[in-house]
């Protein structure tokens, strides 16, 4: 579907900014309406009063040459993001993660008592807000200083997630997620300038990385109030089905369950942060390549249930397009993840690789408590 129409393209209203002045009139999705008139210096509460009247594509109909302007300047660096993580309180468990991690640094060992009370944190989220905010959030850009504190926290979501999806108990889902906020604390003791090289790391670099789950646990099993299989989580997060992990180099069931859900989040959120130093990425791509099992070493049972389950939870969610327009995700063919079904303007169709979706938008109204874990089996 080409989003030219009478010399007019779709774009989504998040691309407006304050300050721009409009080279032509701009029309709702259906064209008919005309929203604002040629020669319109926006201001913030033009862009607020067209959000309000947007569908929820949110897409409006601008000329050719304002959409290129548009695209070529990108979407306004302030966006969604930061208001969307503050409301769904990741914010917060960000900042006390980084407080546990900087305690944990000072003094080698790691408070059981924070811990419990950011995982609790966690779990009240998990149960009470929409998961495709939840991965938006994860799928957030990473500034380098806090990539740590992010990915422990996205860890620790991703593995609370998982534990419903296996319908796990409420203990076991909270065994997970706290084991995911700390699986990466002994990181703590590896330099920094190792830590948060952005180039390929030298073998006797890696080798210092690779400690850093015996670090992990050294720490946590200093507190005799984190159980076993926290530890153990911490400790074998990089064991490989195969063998060829570490530190112990065990192989399938030897690697205990926790251990092994904690490594298909602690993978997921790696592809995603590989790329988020530069913008936030799609989720497709990514469950394209797990569904493809280019990951064959984790556990493929349970990159399955995550395969399976998370396009369930995409359905229905605004999408941010490569075209700078909006589309709602309508169906996800298990075959081909990485390019699903979208609605635009009452049309459905496949996306491609000239047009695909670029990442989830955030949308306010999500952010109201809506507890909804009834999947497929």
């Amino acid at each position: 579907m080409s989003s030219e129409v009478s010399g007019y393209r779709y774009i989504s209203v998040n691309y407006l900014y304050e300050g721009l002045v409009l080279d032509n009139d701009i029309y709702d999705s259906s064209g008919y309406q005309t929203l604002l008139t040629k020669d319109t210096v926006l201001h913030q509460n033009h862009i607020k009063r067209l959000k309000q009247l947007m569908d929820a594509d949110q897409n409006i109909r601008v000329s050719a040459d304002m959409h290129k302007k548009l695209l070529n300047k990108g979407i306004p660096g302030i966006y969604e993001q930061q208001h969307l993580e503050d409301n769904v309180g990741y914010t917060q468990a960000k900042a006390e993660t980084a407080s546990l991690f900087h305690d944990a640094e000072a003094t080698g060992t790691v408070s059981y008592e924070k811990a419990s009370d950011i995982t609790d944190s966690i779990s009240d989220k998990l149960n009470k807000v929409d998961p495709a905010l939840i991965f938006q959030c994860i799928n957030g850009h990473n500034m380098v200083d806090e990539y740590l504190y992010r990915h422990s926290v996205n860890v620790a979501m991703i593995n609370g997630l998982m534990g419903k999806w296996l319908k796990l108990g409420p203990e076991e889902v909270n065994l997970l997620v706290i084991g995911g906020l700390i699986h990466d604390i002994g990181k703590t003791m590896v330099p920094q300038d190792i830590l948060n090289a952005q180039r390929k790391l030298t073998d006797e670099e890696f080798e210092i990385i690779k400690k850093h789950s015996s670090y992990s646990y050294d720490i946590i099993s200093q507190n005799k109030n984190f159980s076993d299989d926290v530890c153990e989580m911490a400790l074998h997060h990089h064991e490989k089905m195969n063998g060829s992990g570490y530190p112990g180099g065990l192989v399938a069931d030897n690697i205990p369950l926790y251990a092994r859900i904690t490594s298909v989040s602690d993978v997921y959120d790696a592809m995603v942060s590989q790329r988020c130093y530069k913008k936030a990425n799609s989720p497709f791509m990514i469950l394209a390549d797990l569904a493809d099992q280019k990951f064959s070493d984790l556990d493929m049972i349970l990159v399955e249930v995550f395969a399976r389950i998370m396009p369930f939870e995409l359905v229905g969610k605004a999408v941010l397009m490569s075209d700078g327009s909006c589309a709602v995700v309508r169906h996800v063919d298990p075959e081909d993840m990485e390019f699903p079904y979208v609605e635009m303007s009452a049309q459905v169709f496949k996306t491609s690789s000239l047009n695909h979706c670029v990442s989830m938008i955030p949308d306010d109204l999500d952010v109201e408590i809506s507890s909804h874990f009834s999947h497929p089996n």
